[in-house]
């Protein structure tokens, strides 16, 4: 199980760097565009995960909570052996302060008590507003574009797939939009946003920006409902 507050998981191990939470706070623009394609994704405080092979102090993980399909076993990436307990553990240390509710649903698996309506989804997307681009983010430490989508059902107990690829196969196809139903946007469902209701969207843009609601762009390639 992840015993640190959010593990990031790496491409490669040549590829990682030093990334703790509090550092991926002060990164600049410029670092976070380095980053882009080095991060797989990130996976919370208690989230089990599979290890499927070792490389000194890395191991390559799959995350069974974060759905994919380049493992049918779960989210791939290698992350640092010492971030990692093979026993039971308890309630994080800390969480961040802002948005702490959301943030603690989503690290102590309280989500599941929580109401699931599309509104609900859309309420805690919101609450994320503000919160820093970071390519392969999954926390209020840093989002990407479907990693917010991804926060954002699983901080109310529902799972989803990780990527927007993927995000944009599962779920119903939707023509007639209702909040909290996730649009796309490329050619190859690259970018993905959560629907707020009247014409608006709460996107994770790029590593250049923050999460934001604006109102909802044209151009959209397909929508999809998961409640």
């Amino acid at each position: 199980m992840v015993a640190v507050a959010v593990a990031t998981l790496w491409a490669s191990p040549g590829v990682a760097t030093s990334l703790s939470p509090a550092q991926s706070l002060r990164l600049s623009t410029p670092e976070r565009l380095a980053l882009v394609g080095r991060i797989e994704t990130q996976a919370l405080h208690g989230e089990p995960v599979l290890v499927v092979a070792r490389r000194g102090g890395w191991v390559r993980v799959v995350v069974p909570d974060q759905p994919s399909s380049k493992d049918a076993r779960g989210y791939p990436g290698w992350m640092r052996v010492d971030e990692l307990s093979a026993e039971p553990i308890g309630p994080p240390a800390h969480v961040v302060t802002a948005p702490t509710r959301e943030f603690g649903s989503l690290v102590a698996g309280a989500g599941a008590l929580l109401p699931k309506t599309g509104v609900d989804v859309v309420r805690t997307a919101r609450a994320f507003v503000g919160v820093r681009y970071l390519w392969g983010g999954t926390s209020p430490y840093g989002f990407d574009c479907s990693g917010l989508a991804w926060s954002a059902y699983r901080a109310r107990g529902v799972t989803i797939p990780r990527d927007s690829q993927d995000q944009a196969r599962a779920g119903r196809a939707v023509a007639r939009l209702a909040p909290g139903d996730l649009v796309f946007y490329g050619a190859g469902r690259t970018h993905v946003a959560v629907y707020a209701g009247a014409g608006r969207m709460i996107e994770a843009p790029d590593s250049t920006a923050a999460v934001r609601e604006v109102p909802l762009r044209r151009g959209r390639v397909g929508a999809r409902r998961y409640l």
